[in-house]
C-alpha cells in the first residue's frame, strides 16, 4: 500500500477508457497506479486494436510492409524490431509471416479472422499478466469492460486474476463503500460494430444491470457510450451510404450532433448513481452533470500514443474532486 491511501478518507480512482490494442498506452495505464496513488483502476472498452499488419519476409531474409500508406521494400531482420513496437505502440498487430502463408491467408477471408482474432486475445491475456505482475504488489485491482468494437468471443478468452478483473454486465463491489456498473454494448454505430445494440435492447441490458445494484446513491456507472445529448457525446455526423462512412459538412465546415444513447441517460435519470464514467467518443474529452450525477468522459489519443484519463477522489455519497490528466 502506497503511503497515502491509508491516511485518506476517501478513494482515489484513475479512468481511461478506448485503448484500442496501444501497447504504450496499456503501460502508462498501469503504470499510474503507484504514480497517482490510486485505490483502483477502470479501464473502459475498446480494448483491442483495428489492423493487422503483415511482415512479409521474403526469400533473402528481409521484410516488406506498409507504415502510413508508404511501402518499405528490403528492411533486414535487424531493424524489424523498432517497426513493430512502433506498430503496437500504436494499436496495431504487427506480425512476421513469410510470403506463401501470407497469400495462403489473402485466399482466405475466414483465415485472415481467425488470424486477427487469435493476435488481439493474445495481446489481451499477456496485458492481463503484465497487470497482475505490476499492481498485486500495490495491492491495487483494475476493473475492465469490453467495448462495442471488441467480439465477445475474443473477450471471453481473457481469464480474469485477482488484480485485472473483467466487470463487463456486472455490478462489481470495489471497496467497502461502491459499486461498480459496468457495460460495454454501445447503441447503433455507422460502423456496425461487433457490441452494439437498438436502443430497446440496450434499456434492456442496463435495466438487468442495474437491478443488481444494492446502493445505487453509492454506485459507480462504467458504462461505454456516453448519454445522448450530455456535451460528452458530441461527433461529426456521418453519412452511411458511402462506404467507410463519410463526415457530412455545411459551410465547409463539418457538421456536428450528440451521438450518445437514450437508454443511458434514461438509465442514468433512473438510477442517479453517484458517477457516470464513458468512452466511445475519443473528440468529447468533457464533463457535465444528469440530475446529481457527474459524468465524465476522458476522450482517447491511443493512436499518439497518449493516455487520456482522470483521476476522481470519492466519497461514499459524493465526488470530491476529479482532474483531467494527459501524458
Amino acid at each position: 500500500m502506497a503511503p497515502g491511501k491509508g491516511k485518506r478518507k476517501y478513494r482515489r480512482i484513475f479512468f481511461a477508457t478506448d485503448l484500442h490494442g496501444s501497447e504504450l498506452v496499456f503501460r502508462k495505464f498501469i503504470s499510474v497506479a503507484k504514480f497517482y496513488d490510486v485505490d483502483a483502476l477502470i479501464m473502459g472498452g475498446d480494448v483491442f486494436g483495428k489492423s493487422f499488419v503483415p511482415l512479409i519476409m521474403d526469400d533473402s531474409g528481409k521484410y516488406s510492409f506498409e507504415v502510413h500508406g508508404q511501402k518499405l521494400s528490403q528492411v533486414p531482420e535487424s531493424d524489424i524490431p523498432k517497426y513493430e513496437l512502433q506498430f503496437m505502440n500504436a494499436g496495431e498487430y504487427p506480425q512476421r509471416i513469410s510470403k506463401s502463408e501470407y497469400e495462403e491467408l489473402l485466399a482466405d477471408e475466414a483465415k485472415v479472422s481467425a488470424f486477427f482474432d487469435r493476435l488481439m486475445s493474445e495481446r489481451l491475456i499477456r496485458w492481463a499478466a503484465l497487470g497482475t505482475e505490476n499492481l498485486a504488489p500495490l495491492g491495487v485491482k483494475c476493473y475492465w469492460t469490453g467495448g462495442n468494437d471488441d467480439k465477445q468471443e475474443n473477450i471471453d478468452k481473457v481469464v480474469s486474476t485477482d488484480y485485472f478483473v473483467n466487470v463487463d454486465g456486472k455490478v462489481a463491489r470495489i471497496d467497502d463503500e461502491h459499486e461498480l456498473a459496468s457495460l460495454g454494448w454501445s447503441n447503433p454505430t455507422p460502423w456496425k460494430t461487433p457490441r452494439e445494440c437498438n436502443e430497446e435492447e440496450l434499456a434492456s441490458k442496463l435495466d438487468q444491470l442495474t437491478s443488481k445494484i444494492a446502493e445505487p446513491s453509492s454506485c459507480i456507472f462504467n458504462i461505454h457510450p456516453p448519454p445522448y445529448d450530455s456535451n460528452l457525446d458530441t461527433a461529426a455526423k456521418l453519412d452511411a451510404s458511402f462506404d467507410p462512412p463519410r463526415p457530412v459538412t455545411s459551410g465547409g465546415q463539418q457538421v456536428l450532433i450528440p451521438v450518445g444513447s437514450t437508454s443511458v441517460r434514461a438509465a442514468i435519470e433512473k438510477t442517479q448513481p453517484l458517477l457516470m464514467l464513458c468512452g466511445h467518443i475519443h473528440e468529447t474529452k468533457n464533463d457535465s452533470k444528469i440530475k446529481r450525477t457527474l459524468c465524465i468522459n476522458p476522450g482517447s489519443e491511443y493512436n499518439a500514443g497518449l493516455l487520456r484519463g482522470v483521476i476522481v477522489n470519492v466519497e461514499k455519497n459524493k465526488v470530491l474532486s476529479h482532474q483531467f490528466t494527459s501524458g
